[in-house]
């Protein structure tokens, strides 16, 4: 039971932690969580370049039906960077996301107003002010219905459609320090290199000037939006970047995503290393181990004990990067001997390299028949001992209600109540017992598994329970039994009956 109430912990605190945060040095990739294990939990990741410069922030997600965005942004933390900085927020709001709705809880690009209320996106929304204020520029990634076009051509293409476009809340926007950020003068710049590369005219990007803060702005609700609130709060040049809904797949979504990301890169003077340098740091996580068509599983250092002459096959390497990563088996084969079957008839050992460095290594033991024997009896005892000291759960329901148990605690029922036998399970192994015998009662129809009463309700009738199989013949105390896949009782509770 400790086991599994430190399990618990350990996954409570895992969940509840955040990870490091910026790194320091250059380059370097970090990765910082917000509100962690909440529906709003928030992964902010920071990219550095060999050499400082600009920063983009890239933030997708923030209404969770615009696949394109999110996805795009997603691809950008694994960047390295020669020159200049990102943070990426892939997924701003992961509750309409995992839900795949533009904002169950509201809109949250109508949270960056003065008055906005508190709520459950407060914080996130909090958190993403707090990045813009590190950035140069800001890109709001979206997937709008249509084909914005300058012009009107039909119900799909036309000014008031936001897919395919590059969304400004200003052609020029005076921040209250008195300097300008010429917006469309970017978006042109920009829009004029994209536009470059996509050979289909119809899926070309427009600029499109909301006029948020004019009088008569059709668009009034964009003053409550993310951009307008970097542009007039952190005088921070910010577009919305709205790929189609109505394109033909997803892919061409996040690619048009990427094509502006990239030029905007290009145009801040952020610079992606390529090819990136990956010098992983490797260690043998486990490997998977086919000795005469029988898997093992083994991490570093274990030993495999095997038969004389038994087939031996290394099928899976489970390590940090997997390119460039063989197997010896020493003394057989060759240097790489990965997924190549022995018959081994003596001691040795597996070694484990990437390229010439080793990261681990499993001693083979071949025993004789005879010794082999001996070990497998020894293994069998000790698996045995283990069972009878794992501490065992057992899962019951009492006129429906749950009742959680250890093996050996006493249940007391009167004649009226309803049992049910659930489950069985015992901690380390984690075994779930394969069937749940109430001694002493016999269903009225068989069950489909022998001496397994779990999917009936068992009513403690004494006129139906067999006496002899209670305690001492008394009629008063009956066991229930757990048993494993070989047959073996594995625990028991038992079961009080009141007069």
């Amino acid at each position: 039971m400790k086991k599994i109430i430190s399990l618990a912990l350990s996954l409570v605190a895992t969940l509840s932690c955040a990870c490091a945060a910026q790194a320091d040095t250059r380059p370097s990739s970090s990765h910082e969580v917000f509100f962690a294990g909440s529906d709003y939990e928030l992964n902010v990741y920071y990219v550095k370049g060999r050499q400082d410069g600009k920063t983009l922030l890239l933030i997708g997600g923030i209404q969770g039906d615009e696949p394109g965005g999110y996805l795009s942004a997603d691809l950008y933390p694994d960047l390295v960077l020669e020159k200049g900085n990102l943070i990426v927020v892939p997924r701003a709001n992961l509750k309409s996301i995992i839900l795949g709705d533009r904002g169950p809880d509201g809109d949250m690009n109508r949270q960056f107003h003065d008055n906005a209320k508190v709520g459950p996106m407060y914080q996130v929304v909090g958190k993403l002010k707090e990045l813009m204020s590190q950035a140069d520029l800001f890109l709001h990634l979206h997937d709008g219905w249509g084909y914005h076009s300058p012009v009107y051509v039909d119900s799909l293409r036309n000014p008031n459609r936001y897919g395919q476009s590059l969304i400004a809340d200003s052609a020029n926007f005076t921040c209250d320090d008195g300097s300008v950020l010429p917006l469309q003068e970017m978006a042109d710049s920009v829009l004029g290199e994209v536009n470059s590369r996509i050979s289909n005219e119809q899926h070309h990007l427009h600029f499109f000037n909301t006029r948020t803060a004019d009088p008569d702005t059709p668009y009034s609700e964009m003053r409550k939006t993310a951009t307008y609130y970097a542009l007039r709060k952190e005088c921070l040049p910010a577009f919305g970047v709205e790929a189609s809904k109505n394109l033909p797949s997803l892919e061409d979504k996040i690619l048009y995503h990427n094509l502006v990301i990239n030029a905007f890169m290009e145009r801040l003077g952020i610079v992606a290393e390529a090819p990136r340098i990956l010098i992983p740091t490797s260690g043998l996580h486990y490997t998977e181990v086919m000795v005469n068509g029988v898997p093992h599983m083994l991490k570093d250092k274990d030993t495999l004990t095997i038969r004389r002459n038994d087939e031996v096959q290394v099928v899976d390497i489970g390590t940090d990067y997997k390119r460039g990563v063989t197997m010896d088996l020493l003394g057989y084969g060759n240097l790489n001997d990965f997924k190549q079957s022995f018959r081994v008839g003596k001691d040795t050992q597996m070694v484990f390299r990437k390229e010439g460095q080793k990261f681990g290594s499993i001693d083979i033991k071949a025993l004789s028949d005879e010794q082999y024997a001996r070990y497998a009896d020894k293994q069998k005892q000790e698996q045995h001992d283990h069972r009878q000291n794992v501490t065992r759960v057992f899962v019951v329901a009492v006129n429906d209600k749950h009742h959680v148990l250890l093996s050996g605690d006493t249940l007391k029922l009167a004649p009226a109540d309803r049992l049910e036998l659930i489950s069985s399970f015992g901690d380390g192994s984690n075994d779930e017992a394969v069937t749940l015998n109430f001694r002493g009662w016999v269903p009225e129809t068989p069950s489909k598994m022998p001496n397994d009463d779990r999917g009936y309700l068992i009513e403690p009738d004494k006129s139906r329970l067999l006496r002899q199989y209670s305690e001492h013949g008394e009629g008063k105390r009956y066991a229930v039994v757990a048993t494993d896949s070989r047959g073996n009782p594995v625990g028991e509770i038992w079961v009080q009956l009141s007069q």
